[in-house]
């Protein structure tokens, strides 16, 4: 499925109507580590504290008829972006969690209003049971990174930072089931942006489900998910999202948890800013690659963590504040 620039435009105007872009700023600490020009789109700025709720967004707004009722799976910011979306529009909506979900994200979502019901290991399981759920009661069903709706409104990132940094040689992106990264390089794709663009995937070991699949040359899925990264949480992404991706990426890198910990910690004390480790792994990774001169984007994807979980991880991996 071809994606264009018009429909990127049209998904960024109903972005438009729930929220404001989220800022970008110059990180003097990684740009004096890199020797580059490193900026940070502070997605974490945004309503429920992730870039999910672009997609959930655009999906919502994007439908013929406004839905009775909503509902998702989520390792827990996708929900929290459908909750808020949602909620704008007076709709009810239910989130299905995998039972290893933090009581933090847990309260967060029903602070919303939103249901939640906890089912399976991982997010996988869980979409199961959202998608009967969601074809027994007639409801609207939106895939956290599946659906076009979601990835043309994950995908207007480029559109603010275009007007935000203008051209920029590359840009780190984590991935979990890929609707972000694969919308980010669509829309600079539709915009002609690609050829000049350095595009990187980054996931934790033990939610690397990209990875594996572009090392083995074939769609992977884990067994379990092993990384503390829950947001990261997919077993596996869709046969379009991994054929479209292994094409176009300039590279795939994957950091342990420790690594995550750690950037978190760093980001904390340089940045001020707490994240989680599904965003916390792409500072990590900014090393696998020479970026001297360059203009670098950061896409800071979440912040939904508490701060007792990144002391009980600091303690967990022997990290000293």
């Amino acid at each position: 499925m071809n994606y264009t620039s018009e429909e990127f435009a049209n998904a960024l105007r109903n972005v438009r109507k729930i929220m404001d872009p989220s800022p970008v700023i110059k990180s003097k600490w990684l740009s004096d580590l890199l020797s580059a020009d490193v900026y940070l789109k502070l997605e974490c700025l945004n309503p429920g504290h992730s870039f999910k709720i672009r997609g959930a967004i655009n999906t919502l707004l994007s439908q013929e008829a406004t839905p009775n009722f909503v509902v998702t799976a989520s390792g827990g910011n996708h929900g929290l972006g459908v909750a808020i979306a949602s909620a704008s529009q007076g709709i009810r909506c239910k989130v299905f969690l995998p039972i290893n979900t933090s009581k933090y994200r847990i309260d967060l979502l029903t602070a919303l209003g939103a249901e939640v019901e906890l089912v399976g290991e991982a997010w996988d399981e869980a979409n199961e049971v959202a998608l009967r759920f969601a074809e027994n009661t007639s409801s609207l069903y939106i895939h956290p990174f599946a659906d076009p709706k979601v990835i043309l409104g994950q995908g207007t990132i480029v559109n603010e930072l275009v007007e935000q940094v203008g051209e920029f040689d590359s840009i780190f992106v984590s991935v979990g089931g890929g609707g972000l990264i694969s919308g980010i390089v669509r829309n600079l794709e539709s915009q002609g942006l690609l050829d000049r663009t350095d595009v990187y995937a980054v996931e934790t070991i033990g939610a690397d489900c990209l990875n594996q699949s572009i090392k083995a040359r074939k769609l992977i899925t884990l067994p379990t998910i092993k990384s503390i990264a829950k947001t990261l949480g997919a077993r596996k992404t869709t046969p379009g999202i991994f054929e479209y991706l292994q094409k176009r990426l300039s590279g795939s890198f994957t950091v342990s948890d420790k690594e995550a910990v750690q950037a978190m910690l760093d980001m904390l004390n340089h940045e001020k800013i707490l994240v989680e480790p599904a965003t916390s792994c792409v500072i990590a990774a900014l090393d696998s690659i020479d970026l001297h001169g360059k203009c670098v984007v950061i896409v800071v994807c979440g912040s939904n963590v508490s701060f007792e979980e990144l002391l009980k991880w600091t303690e967990d991996f022997g990290i000293s504040f």
